[in-house]
């Protein structure tokens, strides 16, 4: 008998459920399955917290050194994790309790939130500080995600796998409405100090939540270091699983930098402040829902390969558009259409690499996957330098240029990735 059959999720009740709700519904997953809700308000919770972490982070730094440049080492630091931790992460996945790692990631980055807020309130932060914050973090974050994204076929039936990670991922782009405007509205009213309070409450919410979740038992993992990178000799053996890899690599590593300099944006072009600063994340938020709950409506993945890659393509024209405008107006529906786009094609594309991956290896695959995260980081470092020099502006819209250009590129010669 399978994990999943002994698994007390799976009952009939549970299934009988699963089956009266519509398969189109949003949020299935979530009012079927109470352990998975259970779990999802957890991720949401300790989501929230992470948006309004990154939100101060970049405020502090550009108010305090004046320099798009200093803004992008930061947002390297903070991304430098999923190079060089999430590998080995994945391997912790596969071997240990994957609750437990969840809990004392979120611990840790609540202890590391109280100290950034002791240190802002009282007047002592320095520059040095930040990137030192933000790759301290960045390292909890590249366990604590792939974590909770191997999780959830733990705690779902096959059938309903693709609308748990859509609403995963939904979760995690509402929470960049939530947590951006809070933190926009809290640095504004009060200051920068009580923002990381405010992450370090959310910690503790999403904290209790994950602690009542109970696991399904799993078959025990082999010791040893060997499969530390297996999860990225796998992808690159599998045509497949290696056109994923590397079509979402081109966005994130040329695209998504821009996020980290929504702050230069809100400051020095469209002049809107850090209250403005929350609203452009949360109109880029709200797209990213709404692509991610077209993800969680999908019955099925398969024949969607050309879908994924015509949206990986257009995502560069509405950033196009964000980096040249100069009016609030034309920049908020641009947003907007490049959160559905670029949520769509991110939860498409993960839902493709849960589907085709077996569990014993779920945690190292998807640790690998987390490499793509980490080019956002690496692309920030490059784009801080030509913006110190040309202009945030030209700095974007070159990126989202050569994105759609080499997305192309590669859909043209990759038949395994069409296929799909």
């Amino acid at each position: 008998m399978s994990v999943r059959q002994r698994n007390p999720l799976f009952t009939a009740s549970a299934a009988a459920a699963a089956t009266a709700a519509p398969r189109g519904r949003f949020f299935s997953a979530v009012a079927s399955y109470p352990v998975f809700r259970r779990f999802w308000f957890g991720a949401l919770a300790a989501s929230v917290g992470q948006w309004m972490q990154q939100v101060a982070l970049g405020w502090l730094a550009i108010v305090m050194t004046e320099s798009p440049g200093f803004v992008g080492i930061v947002t390297f630091c903070a991304g430098l994790p999923f190079l060089v931790v999430a590998p080995f992460g994945g391997s912790l996945i596969d071997r240990l309790d994957r609750r437990w790692l969840i809990l004392a990631c979120q611990t840790l980055a609540f202890s590391l939130a109280v100290v950034m807020a002791v240190d802002v309130m009282a007047g002592l932060v320095q520059p040095w500080h930040l990137p030192i914050a933000a790759f301290l973090n960045g390292s909890l974050q590249a366990l604590l995600i792939p974590t909770q994204q191997s999780l959830v076929p733990a705690l779902l039936p096959r059938e309903a796998l693709t609308n748990g990670i859509g609403l995963m991922s939904a979760g995690q782009n509402m929470t960049r409405v939530v947590g951006p405007s809070i933190a926009g509205v809290v640095i504004g009213a009060i200051g920068t100090g009580p923002t990381f309070l405010a992450q370090a409450a959310a910690l503790a919410v999403a904290f209790v939540l994950v602690f009542s979740v109970v696991l399904p038992p799993r078959p025990p993992r082999a010791a040893g270091g060997r499969g530390v990178f297996d999860g990225i000799r796998l992808i690159a053996a599998r045509p497949d699983l290696r056109g994923l890899f590397i079509l979402a690599s081109i966005p994130t590593l040329f695209v998504f930098p821009y996020i980290g300099f929504l702050n230069v944006f809100a400051r020095d072009i469209l002049h809107i402040g850090a209250e403005g600063l929350g609203l452009l994340m949360a109109v880029s938020g709200a797209g990213a829902v709404v692509g991610s709950l077209l993800v969680a409506s999908v019955a099925r993945t398969e024949g969607n390969g050309r879908l994924l890659l015509g949206l990986t393509v257009f995502y560069g024209a509405p950033i196009l558009v964000v980096a040249l405008s100069r009016t609030l107006w034309l920049t908020l529906p641009m947003m907007f259409l490049a959160g559905v786009l670029g949520a769509a094609f991110m939860s498409g594309n993960n839902a493709m690499i849960q589907h085709r991956v077996s569990d014993d290896v779920r945690g190292r695959v998807m640790g690998a996957y987390m490499l793509t995260w980490g080019f956002m980081p690496l692309g920030s470092l490059p784009m801080g330098m030509v913006a110190d020099r040309v202009g945030i502006g030209s700095a974007v819209a070159v990126g989202a240029i050569v994105s759609s250009a080499l997305a192309a590129f590669y859909g043209a010669r990759s038949s395994a990735l069409r296929e799909l």
